[in-house]
C-alpha cells in the first residue's frame, strides 16, 4: 500500500522539473536583457558626458581668444566689435581633446548710458563638438566686459 502511494506521487511530480528548468531559463534570459539594455545606456551617457565636456571645453577656449582679441596688449582699445567675432574648426588640431569640435564666438557692442566713453561687450561663445551624423553636443558660454 505505501509502495502504490509512493509510486502514485512520483507520477504526478513527473515532468515538474522541466516546467522549473524552463522558468528559471526564461527569467534569467530576462535579467540578462535588462544589463544589457542598462549597459548600452550607461555607455551612452558617458559618451554624452564626454562631448559635453570637451564643447564646454572648446566654448572656453573660445571666450578666452575672443578676449584676447578684444583686449589685445599691442592694440589699441576696441570701440566695437563684429558678429561672429571669429570661427574656429578643430578638426586639424594638435590638440587631441578638440578633435570633432568647432567654436563660434559672437560680439555685441553697446556704449554705456551712464558713461558715453565706456563700451559693453556681450559675448557669446557656442562650443560643439561630436558628429551631426550620430551623437553631438553643444556648450554655450556667455560674459560681459567692458573697458
Amino acid at each position: 500500500m505505501y509502495l502504490n502511494q509512493h509510486n502514485s506521487v512520483i507520477s504526478k511530480q513527473h515532468g515538474s522539473a522541466l516546467v522549473v528548468a524552463v522558468f528559471i531559463i526564461v527569467v534569467m534570459l530576462l535579467l540578462v536583457g535588462s544589463l544589457s539594455r542598462q549597459l548600452l545606456s550607461s555607455t551612452e551617457s558617458v559618451s554624452y558626458e564626454v562631448l559635453g565636456t570637451r564643447a564646454f571645453l572648446a566654448a572656453q577656449s573660445g571666450m578666452e581668444n575672443g578676449l584676447q582679441r578684444l583686449y589685445a596688449l599691442d592694440a589699441p582699445i576696441q570701440t566695437n566689435c563684429a558678429s561672429p567675432l571669429f570661427t574656429q574648426n578643430f578638426e586639424t588640431s594638435a590638440v587631441d581633446g578638440l578633435r570633432q569640435c568647432q567654436v563660434q564666438v559672437n560680439c555685441t557692442a553697446a556704449v554705456s548710458t551712464l558713461d558715453p566713453v565706456v563700451t559693453h561687450f556681450y559675448l557669446e561663445s557656442i562650443g560643439t563638438c561630436g558628429d551631426a551624423a550620430s551623437i553631438q553636443s553643444s556648450r554655450t558660454i556667455q560674459m560681459e566686459v567692458w573697458q
